[in-house]
């Protein structure tokens, strides 16, 4: 009975172990760049010009049809009126258009990371995802990391009907293990 005891508890602590989320990093020099949008830094970041509107960074971004995901970005603004908008086509070339992942964002003094736009589900094999400087009346902004992120889903056998599952199956075997040391 211990033993089968332990072996459960090891097995709970299995399947109620969060699953990690995949990352693939974005290679910013992919990007197809338009309305003067360019890389620098050996193509390590991609800069937007001021008061310059319609520059952007356009990505194709591999996926899995039903997967949620969502995307983090590290980028730099050079003033506080400045922002990004950041745009989702969750079905690649289907005929979805984009929509924007949250509002206008800025990210202030310093490099700083986005943790995590909204998420979204993918909907086709490959997505397509825009960053866009915020237009006149900006300066200068940077983009300097791009990350896709896997959110994961619901764990099976987790959850109440789980564990009244398992307790079901323990008992059961203690039954049995009792009639037959009799």
């Amino acid at each position: 009975m211990r033993h089968a005891l332990a072996a459960f508890v090891v097995a709970s602590g299995l399947l109620a172990m969060p699953a990690a989320a995949g990352a693939i990093t974005i290679d910013l020099s992919q990007a197809d760049l338009v309305g003067g949008a360019s890389l620098i830094g050996g193509g390590s970041k991609i800069k937007f010009d001021s008061q310059v509107s319609g520059e952007s960074a356009t990505f194709t971004l591999p996926s899995i049809p039903g997967q949620e995901y969502s995307i983090q970005v590290t980028g730099h603004s050079d003033a506080s009126s400045s922002f990004f908008q950041f745009l989702i086509d969750a079905d690649g070339p289907g005929p979805g258009g984009f929509v924007q992942l949250g509002q206008n964002l800025n990210f202030g003094s310093g490099f700083q990371t986005v943790m995590l736009l909204p998420t979204f589900i993918n909907v086709g094999s490959s997505d397509f995802f825009r960053i866009v400087n915020g237009g006149a009346g900006n300066t200068a902004g940077q983009i300097t990391g791009l990350s896709l992120l896997a959110v994961p889903g619901p764990i099976m056998g987790a959850g109440l009907p789980g564990l009244l599952a398992a307790c079901g199956a323990l008992l059961l075997f203690a039954r049995r293990r009792q009639r037959r040391a009799c």
